[in-house]
């Protein structure tokens, strides 16, 4: 006998897909399977009664009254908060007041978005109106105001469009990240330049730095910048495997989204009793087209993993524009197979500067987990032969159930396997 799991694998345009995995009754099977709330009735209308009853800080209305300059702050084309349907009735609002607006896209050091990237997140409705919009580009050294040095040694320079406004409103998703929650870089990394996102991004090094901690140094740091370029108000949005926004508040920013974070942690956040010598993950829409992003699910999951046991996660990774699925990983490769010494080389190389840091906190994160434990991942074929040439373990999706199997011959037919379906957004403690 056995039981039959549907392993997540989707992308934004190819939802609902699982790969059906049998799982021998003889295996104990230890699942983390979140409750998600249902979606918000009316999530503008949501949007708007969170800025009028804020999680600390002041109202908006009483924050813009007179008519104030506002610079919007939201996420780039990766991130999941629905700015299309969201930013448009905060609009409003503002320019119901008499502000004049200016929207900053946080794109970090990912570059810019193109025009067409850009009418996708603002929605046609917001983008005709045509407010001034710009994405963060830390190739423009002169676009960026210095404010000082942070307590943890950190120079913060951010966009002159935050700099300038009376009004700084970030718009954010909650979410487990490798560094642990999102939505409240905002400043850091998402408005920064070059030298504030280095060098910050050196904490990303930290065993600290994980999924759920949210008092890790690069966290507090991220807070200390907003406090520091006098955010005015966060707005933190939580969205759901399935796309649907299921809870929003507003208020002052590091308040705010510690609030959301703890909201976060009741949906996601599962005690871990015992150890896997199996673990599997998935990968859901909203977690994106790319292994550079959908492989967070690896840190996440490595508590729940024994230090002899295999992480199998399962992601389609289909690419996004002229971007490969497995785009990036090949900085892995000088630094394969993982070993001990071959870790110590890939950090000499961030001192070094052969390796940039804004894209090590997320593919070093992953190898330092591979270097304690195996790894084995499901993705597209058109995937294999580059993650392949990485040095990764990597098979097409009709061979998942094969792979299963070869696993639970290492370990016996009484392995303890682990079901995590939503790998990148859930927090194992």
């Amino acid at each position: 006998m056995s039981k039959i799991i549907n392993i997540p694998f989707e992308a934004a345009e190819d939802r609902g897909t699982v790969l059906p995995l049998s799982i021998p009754d003889s295996c104990k099977l230890l699942e983390f399977v979140p409750e998600e709330p249902a979606p918000l009735a009316d999530p503008a209308q949501a949007l708007l009664d969170a800025v009028e009853h804020p999680v600390g800080g002041k109202k908006l209305s009483e924050l813009v009254a007179g008519g104030k300059s506002v610079v919007l702050m939201i996420e780039n084309q990766f991130r999941a908060a629905p700015t299309d349907l969201l930013l448009l009735p905060l609009v409003k609002k503002l320019q119901a007041a008499g502000c004049s607006i200016k929207i900053v896209i946080g794109s970090g050091k990912v570059g810019p978005l193109n025009d067409d990237e850009v009418r996708t997140k603002l929605g046609d409705k917001l983008y005709s109106l045509g407010l001034p919009v710009c994405s963060n580009d830390v190739s423009q050294a002169d676009n960026y105001a210095f404010k000082g040095v942070s307590t943890r040694g950190i120079p913060i320079w951010v966009h002159k469009w935050v700099d300038e406004a009376d009004v700084k409103i970030t718009l954010g998703t909650t979410q487990a990240t490798l560094w642990g929650y999102g939505g409240s870089g905002m400043v850091i990394p998402g408005t920064a330049n070059n030298e504030t996102i280095e060098m910050n991004h050196i904490m990303s090094l930290s065993p600290t730095c994980v999924p759920g901690n949210n008092e890790a140094a690069m966290q507090l740091d991220k807070y200390e910048a907003l406090h520091m370029c006098g955010i005015t108000m966060g707005i933190n949005v939580i969205v759901s495997n399935r796309f649907d926004i299921v809870a929003i508040n507003a208020g002052e920013p590091e308040e705010s989204h510690r609030a959301s974070v703890a909201e976060y942690d009741k949906i996601y956040k599962f005690p871990v009793t015992e150890k896997a010598d199996i673990v599997i993950c998935g990968s859901t829409a909203p977690t994106d087209h790319l292994f550079f992003h959908t492989s967070w699910a690896v840190v996440n999951v490595d508590p729940v993993t024994k230090d002899d046991g295999t992480i199998l996660f399962a992601s389609p990774c289909p690419g996004y524009g002229a971007l490969e699925g497995f785009a990036l990983m090949d900085l892995l490769k000088a630094y394969m197979p993982p070993s001990a010494e071959h870790n110590e080389a890939a950090l000499k190389d961030f001192y070094s500067h052969k390796n940039e840091l804004w894209a090590g906190c997320i593919w070093y994160k992953v190898y330092e987990v591979m270097v304690r434990k195996a790894t084995e991942y499901i993705t597209l074929d058109q995937n294999l032969d580059f993650a392949k040439d990485v040095g990764l373990c990597a098979s097409g999706p009709a061979n998942v159930q094969k792979v299963f199997d070869r696993l639970l011959e290492k370990y016996g037919p009484n392995a303890t396997v682990a079901f995590v379906p939503f790998g990148r957004y859930t927090v194992l403690n």
